[in-house]
């Protein structure tokens, strides 16, 4: 498991997922936004909730792993 992932703002975990190959994909219901990662004609569908303030540290986990990053990218990511 990777260490030291700081809970983050929406806008730094975008940033961070579209540097990572991450796309926007469309509205979801609420404030949530679905991002798509495509990766060897593998789809990885995830939805972001707009309306978290800052996002804590497992969350921020959780939604690399719904991604299917591995350590080693999520570490290079956090750089």
């Amino acid at each position: 498991m990777p260490k030291n992932i700081p809970s983050l703002k929406l806008k730094q975990l975008i940033k961070i997922l579209e540097k990572g190959g991450c796309k926007f994909y469309r509205e979801g219901k609420g404030d949530h936004c679905i991002y798509i990662r495509i990766i060897d004609d593998k789809r990885w569908i995830v939805p972001i909730d707009l309306g978290a303030r800052e996002m804590s540290p497992a969350y921020v986990l959780r939604i690399f792993r719904q991604f299917g990053f591995t350590d080693k990218e999520i570490e290079k990511l956090l750089r």
